[in-house]
């Protein structure tokens, strides 16, 4: 389902809450873990084997006395009495409070379930870009537990050996990779959701913590923010960095409202500034794994799609470089409509280089690559070479699976022609149509679809066609260029083409200008030698006759050079 468009189905919608249900049950386990002491248990009378000593401050009902942390309950070889069983019995009660309860497990699996699905019902209802898939929802869940346990299991390890300074240990845990992932796999609105839920169940965690709350959600939505139109990987080192210089300034702000002592903020700071290194190193890491497993585009990936020594583009080089050159033009004009419109100029750009892949199958049979005036579809018929232009969409999407280029990608390759009309073959079926034998159906000579579903696809459809048609400009003035362009943005707009992505005419007219630019540069007038001038523009050297009738050739006064020679 695209951003804005129809209705997930009952069973699609019903899966995302058993999701969510799954995801609440899991982490409700995961925050009810807590450190159990491990105190020996003795009974009246016997003899202590070691020291045992109190894991925290403790007040002793039955004596009315509080045992402080560390004090020494029972020396190594002394003989256990009532009082050292009274101690002990209050440390055992302790530690059943730490242990998990069902009951309370439950409850909060319940809050957590209803929390996410009014906050993820609120945000699919309301927020226009905020779509999610069956997988973007699982990857989610996956990243949010993976995440959870990543910072549970430090804070259980700082608490079991270093109790009093467990709290500010909390803040050297790299959490901002949640956002910086989040924003680089999905999009911004979803990093923004995901970091409430995120949020919320370290709040949890940490005993129902409002500074913790607001320091993990604002944290990750300045990691996300920072991690936009990730156009190289010092765009995630940066993330990091700079998300840990504001988070450490805030954390200075929140020190002095509650006029908390600053002696200890120096090294809260340098835990916040390495979880904030960490993090863009740990997101670093994860994203190629990620990549892999759901089969994301991210713009990591597109930067690595970029080069043109990729094998796809490497074929298309050598066996189709008609292809291969019209590719890259489009990809050109693309990223300026991008740029234009702000849409994202990375993915049009790399979608515009592999949206003719399906080419790759039968090159010869596309006028691009067809060499001097062979015409390969000469001796086939109309609705034959209609079938092979129309299997190029098929071909390319497949290849963009064997090449795992990512869903952004196989999208506008399925999309990039929409469910246009091969018009030079249907006007050749319906010249040789005999209404007799057999009525040619229009549907046979089109593309399958699906039109366009984003800005993106749009643009890419638009580049492919300008380009195409651009090449039939007998005199390319920078008049016809222009009135070229809008024609043909305006036959695919009032085609139908455009009807489901989101550019407006606004849109359009920024693309039209951006294309002008371009395609001006492009057929660009050149300055007339005097040599081509005087042969009426041919770019060869013609005799001359002298009057006495013998024939004159020009001088070159200049002197060959033995490179070879020179060289020696």
């Amino acid at each position: 389902m695209q951003n804005g468009k129809g209705k997930p189905s009952s069973y699609s919608k019903y899966g995302k809450f058993l999701i969510l249900l799954l995801l609440s049950i899991i982490l409700s386990l995961i925050i009810s873990i807590k450190n159990q002491y491990g105190i020996t248990e003795y009974q009246y009378g016997d003899i202590a084997k070691e020291n045992i000593k109190s894991p925290v401050d403790t007040y002793i009902p039955k004596m009315d006395i509080t045992v402080k942390k560390g004090e020494i309950i029972i020396r190594e070889g002394e003989r256990v009495g009532e009082d050292h069983l009274n101690k002990l019995y209050a440390f055992k009660n302790l530690e059943k409070e730490k242990s998990p309860n069902l009951v309370k497990v439950f409850y909060l699996s319940l809050l957590l379930f209803l929390f996410m699905v009014i906050i993820y019902e609120y945000a699919d209802r309301n927020i226009k870009k905020f779509a999610l898939s069956e997988k973007d929802l699982i990857f989610g869940a996956v990243l949010l537990t993976f995440t959870t346990v990543m910072v549970k299991l430090p804070f259980l390890v700082f608490e079991y050996f270093t109790q009093k300074y467990a709290p500010d240990l909390f803040y050297i845990v790299p959490i901002f990779l949640f956002g910086i992932i989040m924003r680089v796999a999905l999009f911004s609105e979803a990093a923004i959701v995901f970091s409430i839920f995120f949020a919320t169940i370290m709040g949890f965690t940490f005993e129902n913590s409002m500074p913790i709350f607001v320091y993990t959600l604002v944290g990750n939505v300045l990691a996300s923010y920072f991690s936009g139109k990730c156009e190289n990987r010092n765009t995630i080192l940066k993330a990091g960095l700079y998300t840990a210089f504001i988070m450490s300034f805030i954390m200075l702000l929140f020190n002095l409202f509650i006029g908390q002592a600053l002696s200890n903020l120096p090294v809260k700071i340098a835990f916040i500034l390495l979880s904030g290194i960490g993090s863009s190193f740990i997101a670093l890491g994860l994203l190629p794994v990620i990549e892999h497993i759901f089969d994301y585009t991210t713009d990591v990936k597109l930067l690595e799609l970029a080069n043109l020594e990729h094998p796809l583009l490497e074929d298309m080089m050598v066996n189709a470089p008609g292809t291969y050159h019209h590719s890259i033009i489009v990809g050109n004009l693309s990223k300026a409509a991008a740029e234009s419109i702000e849409a994202h100029p990375l993915l049009t750009r790399v979608s515009s280089y592999y949206h003719d892949i399906g080419k790759l199958k039968m090159p010869h049979y596309f006028i691009e690559n067809q060499k001097g005036f062979e015409d390969a579809h000469k001796t086939l018929s109309p609705n034959m070479s209609a079938l092979i232009i129309l299997s190029h969409v098929k071909e390319g999407v497949e290849l963009a699976e064997k090449y795992r280029l990512g869903k952004k990608i196989k999208d506008i390759i399925k999309e990039h022609h929409g469910t246009s009309l091969v018009s030079y073959f249907y006007s050749r079926a319906k010249e040789l149509e005999d209404p007799e034998l057999h009525i040619i159906d229009k549907q046979d000579f089109r593309y399958t679809g699906p039109k366009p579903q984003t800005k993106e696809a749009g643009i890419v459809m638009l580049a492919d066609s300008v380009e195409a048609s651009s090449r039939m400009l007998d005199d390319p003035t920078p008049k016809r260029i222009e009135n070229h362009i809008r024609d043909m943005i305006e036959n695919i707009f009032l085609d139908g083409q455009l009807d489901e992505c989101e550019l407006t005419l606004k849109d359009l007219h920024a693309i039209q200008k951006s294309f002008t630019t371009i395609l001006l540069g492009i057929f660009h007038h050149r300055i007339e030698y005097p040599e081509r001038a005087e042969h009426d523009g041919a770019n060869k050297r013609l005799t001359k006759v002298s009057e006495n009738g013998q024939t004159m050739h020009k001088k070159n006064n200049r002197r060959p050079v033995d490179i070879f020679k020179a060289a020696g």
